[in-house]
């Protein structure tokens, strides 16, 4: 197992950012500027970060102090590095790593009724319950990123009336709220699968008819049976339409059942200019394929963050409690270019994939 980082050559307008990946057991190494080796070949650098044993994640404490005292080796310090939890309250108690009958190592997401709510939203119809964590910010303007990973709902899992997102791809600003240029849920108690996102906007909180229609970008699939089938659609100026699709060539693909995996690719140009791109892959079927401005707000851009774990509409919005949910993750990787990500998941792919 090792973290695995690629060069590769770049042209005047389109820089790639450098990162890295995990090769069996989701890590993500994100080391800017890192050459090993040549321009055109893959290095590794050997880590222990996620030979963790199976039990509750291990991450060193970020803040030491007197009262609360540095801790963690190697293994502890290379999470803090990488990632950074949203932590309301809830800790490290939403983070397990198992381990599958035939020895592969995952880990396991876990949100319960009012875990990490935002105190902000008490009482405003709005709460929401989330045991996320995202990658340290990195800047990504004018670069292209491609990122993938697995995930499985398991066999006991039960789907909710509300949202439920597991993966989110964001710019931030300066004292700007903004929303996720890329943003994958599940809703309608797993009735629908959304890729929603928001190229621009004025930053409030709740969005203006005028901002969604300048620049969100959605598309809803509706499940029959055992397909997932393109609903609507909207892109960047225009209204949502529901017929002569351009979004998606696939107007149709694969149910994945509860207790398999699925592997998601996300390929990304981030710039205000209008040849950025987002796509989106499920089991290497394209369903989402946008082309056009995708990062387009005004503000002073600090950096992006890739969040993955569940992120969930509150039953407390209609004064109920929503069951324990749970999402398995594995084999995250953030890379510079396409052919690189799929080198990687094809080296992690096991005989009976």
């Amino acid at each position: 197992m090792g973290w695995l980082i690629r060069k590769r050559k770049r042209n005047a307008k389109r820089k790639n950012v450098q990162t890295g990946k995990g090769v069996n057991v989701f890590v993500m190494a994100n080391r800017l500027g890192t050459v090993i080796e040549s321009r055109y070949k893959i290095g590794e650098i050997k880590s222990s970060f996620f030979v963790q044993e199976e039990g509750k994640l291990k991450v060193a404490n970020p803040n030491p102090s007197s009262s609360n005292p540095p801790s963690g080796g190697g293994i502890e310090k290379s999470f803090n590095q990488i990632f950074r939890l949203y932590d309301k309250g809830a800790g490290l108690k939403p983070y397990t790593v198992k381990k599958d009958l035939d020895g592969n190592k995952y880990l396991e997401v876990t949100v319960k009724h009012r875990w990490n709510n935002d105190p902000l939203k008490e009482g405003t119809g709005k709460e929401t319950e989330r045991a996320i964590f995202e990658t340290k910010q990195r800047s990504t303007l004018n670069k292209e990123i491609w990122i993938g990973f697995k995930t499985r709902l398991p066999e006991d899992f039960k789907h909710t009336d509300g949202r439920v997102t597991f993966f989110e791809f964001k710019n931030r600003l300066v004292s700007i709220r903004t929303h996720p240029l890329v943003r994958i849920s599940f809703d309608d108690a797993g009735k629908t699968l959304k890729i929603t996102g928001n190229t621009a906007g004025t930053g409030f909180n709740r969005r203006s008819k005028e901002d969604n229609i300048k620049h969100r970008i959605n598309i809803k699939y509706k499940k029959n049976g055992s397909n997932w089938f393109v609903r609507n659609e909207k892109t960047r100026g225009e209204k949502k339409i529901k017929n002569n699709f351009k979004l998606t060539p696939n107007k149709t693909f694969s149910v994945t059942q509860l207790g398999e995996w699925s592997t998601y690719k996300i390929g990304i140009y981030n710039t205000n200019d209008d040849d950025g791109f987002v796509k989106v892959f499920k089991d290497n079927k394209l369903i989402f394929d946008y082309k056009g401005i995708t990062s387009d707000w005004k503000g002073k851009y600090t950096g992006t963050n890739v969040r993955i774990g569940v992120y969930r509409d509150s039953g407390k919005q209609i004064g109920i409690e929503y069951p324990d949910q749970s999402i398995h993750f594995d084999d995250f990787i953030v890379v510079s270019d396409q052919k690189t990500l799929d080198q990687l998941i094809r080296k992690n792919e096991k005989p009976n994939d």
